[in-house]
């Protein structure tokens, strides 16, 4: 039993933290990636490419990055809050089954 509660804190610690800085941290994670992603884009596409076509892919490709993290940071945090209300809900009693008599 205290394993289980020890586990329930921890879930929900960290489904609390995670909705606190969530956005922060897709922020600073898409802007360390998107330069490196960026730097690929631009071996691709070479030095004839307008430099306005080119910003602009950069802009999209960044912001769709963010999109992403954010998106598996939400699903993160779904998975572990619903962990956490699963041991919450969980009393160790056996499913009731209904039999006809």
């Amino acid at each position: 039993m205290a394993r289980k509660l020890g586990r329930i804190q921890r879930l929900a610690w960290r489904v609390g933290w995670l909705d606190r800085h969530r956005r922060m941290l897709a922020i600073v994670c898409a802007v360390v990636i998107s330069p490196l992603l960026i730097d690929r884009l631009a071996e691709v596409f070479g030095a004839d490419w307008p430099r306005l076509h080119f910003t602009l892919l950069s802009a999209m490709l960044g912001l769709f990055v963010w999109w992403s993290i954010e998106v598996g940071l939400v699903w993160l945090t779904a998975l572990w809050e619903t962990e956490c209300e699963r041991l919450m809900r969980d009393r160790g009693l056996p499913r009731a089954v209904l039999r006809k008599g």
